[in-house]
């Protein structure tokens, strides 16, 4: 008969921080207004620089635990930016996609300073189309309310693409 030592130690969890997978749920609040903006339960995201999260929430969010509530406000300029009214842009119909005519449509445009970036469609009148450009919630002070639900290592192949992958075998908790 072989023996087994059996360790009823429980591990430390992992900590948040470089290459480590966090799963969290949170609610996101404009801070002047309390207006709620979104609220997500599944965002899984590769923390350490990935750019997959505003800096400041991960700033926030390093070294908590799974089951940590954090909340974190961040002012417009560190968050989505200032409402940069050079990224509203209004012009004749005939000078859009036929779809632009669509309040709320999506589409790929060109911006003064000639980077290509997304606008939204948010006026149509009199023939005439307004896009802009912005982030929805550049210029809002925002509140995060967060919590941890869970925190793993990164695959090897999560952190050579920068991203979680769906489906890794390391996604179980």
């Amino acid at each position: 008969m072989s023996s087994k030592i059996v360790n009823f130690t429980p591990q430390s969890p992992l900590k948040v921080g470089p290459d480590k997978v966090v799963t969290l749920k949170y609610a996101l609040f404009e801070s002047d207004s309390g207006e709620v903006l979104e609220y997500r339960e599944d965002l899984s995201y590769l923390h350490g620089g990935y750019e997959n999260l505003l800096v400041g929430l991960q700033q926030a969010l390093a070294d908590h635990v799974a089951g940590d509530k954090v909340e974190v406000e961040l002012m417009a300029d560190n968050a989505f930016g200032p409402h940069d009214q050079n990224l509203v842009l209004t012009a004749a119909a005939d000078q859009f996609p036929p779809e632009a005519e669509q309040l709320w449509t999506r589409i790929e445009g060109q911006a003064a300073d000639g980077s290509t970036r997304e606008f939204v469609v948010t006026h149509v009148e009199n023939g005439m189309i307004t896009v802009d450009g912005n982030h929805p919630y550049a210029g809002k002070n925002l509140r995060f309310v967060v919590e941890i639900l869970n925190v793993r290592q990164a695959s090897p192949e999560e952190i050579e693409k920068g991203r979680t992958i769906k489906n890794s075998s390391q996604q179980q908790p």
